[in-house]
C-alpha cells in the first residue's frame, strides 16, 4: 500500500462521526511538524473521507496558510468504512467523552443524542457527572459509554435536581462542580433521604456551605446540614458509600 503526497488538501472531507477537532492539539502538532515533519500518513477511504488524520490535516493547513513552500501531505487510501474510525482513533490520541458521544449521537443512537441535548439544557455541569447521573444506575462507568451501550435516564426529579443546583451555581459555582452532583447520587442511596429536605436545609444554611474538595467531604457536609433539627430520621454518614 502505497504513501501518496499532495498539497491539495481541499479534496479531503470530514466526516460528522469522527471526533471534533481540538485548536490547541493542532497548533501544538503544526509545531511537531515543522521540526520534525510528518511521521504517520493519514488514512482516508476510498472517497478521500478522513478516517484517520484529521489533526495532522489541519495542522499541515495551517502551516501552508503562511509558508512560503507548502509542506506535503502524506496520505494512504484504505478501503475501509467510518465504522472504522473510533478503533482507529482511540489507538491515537485518545477520545474525550465528548467525542464518543458524539461518535455514538451521529450515528443515530437516541440515548446518547438526548445526553448531548441533556448536556446543553444543563451548562454549567460538568458532561462527566451528568452522565453519571442521568444513567438508571446513576453512576455509569466510562466503559459503559465508550462502548455505546449507555442508556439514558431522565426523571421529574432528575431534572428539578439538576435545575436547582444549576440556580445555585449562580450564587456559588461550586454548585455546579462534578463533586457535588455526585455527592447527591450518594445520599440518594441512602434510607429515608429526602432531596426536598436537603434542598430546603441547603437554602436555610447557603450562607454557612463551605466549599470540599471532592464528593465525600461534600455527602458529610450536606448530611451536617440535613440532619440540623432533627429529633429521628438522621442520615448517618457511616451509611455512605465506602469507597469516600
Amino acid at each position: 500500500m502505497s504513501i501518496r503526497h499532495t498539497t491539495n488538501l481541499d479534496q479531503f472531507t470530514f466526516h460528522e462521526r469522527n471526533r471534533r477537532v481540538n485548536r490547541s492539539a493542532v497548533k501544538k502538532l503544526a509545531e511537531s511538524i515543522k521540526r520534525a515533519g510528518q511521521k504517520v500518513p493519514i488514512t482516508v477511504s476510498s472517497r478521500n473521507v478522513i478516517l484517520d488524520g484529521q489533526h495532522r490535516v489541519e495542522a499541515i493547513r495551517l502551516i501552508n496558510s503562511t509558508a512560503e513552500t507548502p509542506v506535503k501531505l502524506a496520505y494512504i487510501k484504505k478501503n475501509m468504512s467510518i465504522a472504522d474510525i473510533a478503533e482507529m482513533n482511540a489507538h491515537q490520541v485518545q477520545w474525550r467523552m465528548n467525542d464518543w458521544i458524539n461518535f455514538y449521537a451521529t450515528g443515530g443512537n437516541e440515548n446518547y443524542r438526548a445526553l448531548q441535548e441533556a448536556a446543553e439544557e444543563f451548562k454549567p455541569h460538568k458532561l462527566t457527572s451528568i452522565c453519571a447521573f442521568l444513567s438508571p444506575a446513576e453512576g455509569a462507568h466510562t466503559s459503559v459509554i465508550t462502548s455505546g451501550n449507555y442508556i439514558f435516564e431522565m426523571t421529574d426529579e432528575k431534572r428539578d435536581i439538576l435545575n436547582k443546583l444549576k440556580d445555585y451555581g449562580r450564587l456559588n459555582p461550586a454548585f455546579v462542580s462534578k463533586a457535588v452532583l455526585l455527592a447527591i447520587i450518594d445520599m440518594r442511596r441512602l434510607e429515608g433521604f429526602s432531596i426536598d429536605r436537603l434542598f430546603h436545609a441547603i437554602e436555610l444554611n447557603f450562607e454557612s456551605i463551605i466549599t470540599q474538595s471532592g464528593r465525600g467531604n461534600w455527602s458529610r457536609h450536606f448530611v451536617r446540614f440535613y440532619n440540623k433539627g432533627l429529633r429521628s430520621g438522621k442520615l448517618n454518614t457511616d451509611d455512605l458509600p465506602s469507597s469516600h
